[in-house]
């Protein structure tokens, strides 16, 4: 059976924004009880007090709580290094180009790679922002330039620098062309990655 710290947690996270008497109603346990166990996970820092309600004329405003982003938090990041980290262990800078290449392949799905360059660089850039990407493109003289400004895989780039490979993959994939990387993240002060097509 689950502790009613479990149930609560349960229930803000699928009822967010409550009050400890609309929580202890929904559990079956006292205010008090609620009361207890909510002030303890604020202390600790699983819930935070998002504001207050007053019930009626009369005492004190009832206080409202949420979900503290400590308690959402998975480790997704965590699962990915280490599966990185086993995966790519022991192949060869080819065989791990070609593994990085195959999952961009996996993220990028069905392409559409009819039509003018132009086109194509509008279409790839609507599918990295929808993976998480922010992403722009601008012409140049000599070729257009893909800017991406945030990278969903951040977190991971100290420990797994091979994710610009992915990076580089995708976006060879989407347009049915070179690039080559110009400038990472390290490179560049705001943190951009830039890429040149037919690099």
């Amino acid at each position: 059976m689950k502790s009613t710290r479990q149930r609560l947690l349960e229930l803000l996270k699928n009822r967010n924004n409550q009050t400890a008497a609309e929580l202890s109603r929904a559990l079956g346990v006292t205010q008090a009880d609620a009361r207890y166990h909510l002030s303890k996970m604020v202390n600790e820092g699983l819930i935070v007090v998002v504001g207050q309600q007053r019930a009626g004329r009369r005492g004190r405003p009832a206080r409202r709580y949420a979900l503290a982003e400590a308690a959402l938090k998975d480790n997704f990041d965590l699962l990915s290094s280490a599966l990185l980290t086993i995966t790519l262990a022991d192949l060869s800078q080819e065989e791990q180009k070609s593994f990085l290449c195959r999952v961009a392949a996996a993220l990028v799905g069905e392409t559409d790679l009819q039509g003018p360059l132009s086109q194509r660089l509008v279409r790839a850039i609507e599918k990295l922002n929808e993976l998480g990407y922010v992403s722009r493109w601008e012409a140049h003289a000599t070729a257009p330039r893909l800017i991406l400004e945030n990278c969903p895989f951040a977190k991971l780039l100290n420990q797994h620098p091979q994710l610009c490979q992915l990076d580089a993959c995708m976006l060879e994939i989407l347009l049915d062309e070179r690039v080559l990387q110009i400038e990472s993240r390290a490179d560049n002060p705001s943190n951009d990655c830039i890429y040149i097509v037919g690099g």
